[in-house]
């Protein structure tokens, strides 16, 4: 397999660009309107090399189940080696809540034993290279509001995606 591979796949929530590093996930970008342009103008061309990449190839697998609402939590081997070790180990307690289930960014903090850092929590959603696999859409601000969301759409997505997982919980 090639160090790097990337593909694109389509969903519910826009297309989807999904990018391995040797043998881990390393990115998962929902694409908007415009992407394309800025994508193609970048100096790392997207190859659609799955059938090389064999995490990519369960990636889109994975993504696909859980869009037909049979997955409620992904296995994958993820590639967070760049990140601050703040935001892994916020990233690593945010892949313990449940599908369907939301927690604030407060609470988040507090788990990792920081109740004060809050807005860092914030920042390190910002960050998370890896929405949906990793599930920030599923942080909210107190009081249950959906808070931001940096991915895709906005809070359009973040908010479709909670409708989503909430929906397959009460078995609509």
């Amino acid at each position: 397999m090639p160090n790097k591979a990337s593909l694109i796949m389509p969903a519910p929530v826009g297309r989807l660009l999904l990018s391995a590093h040797r043998n881990s996930l390393a990115a998962l970008i929902i694409l908007v309107d415009g992407d394309d342009e800025r994508l193609s103008a970048s100096a790392q061309p997207i190859q659609p090399v799955a059938h090389h990449s064999p995490v990519l190839q369960q990636a889109v697998e994975q993504l696909e189940e859980y869009f037909a609402g049979c997955r409620r939590e992904f296995r994958l081997p993820l590639d967070l080696a760049g990140l601050p070790p703040f935001t892994r180990t916020i990233l690593e307690i945010l892949r313990t809540v449940p599908f369907g289930a939301t927690i604030t960014y407060g609470d988040l903090a507090a788990k990792a034993g920081m109740p004060r850092a809050a807005r860092a929590v914030g920042g390190a959603m910002a960050a998370n290279p890896l929405p949906i696999i990793i599930p920030c859409h599923r942080v909210v601000a107190a009081a249950g509001r959906p808070g931001g969301y940096s991915g895709g759409g906005g809070l359009r997505t973040k908010e479709w995606l909670l409708t989503f997982e909430r929906d397959r919980c009460r078995g609509n």
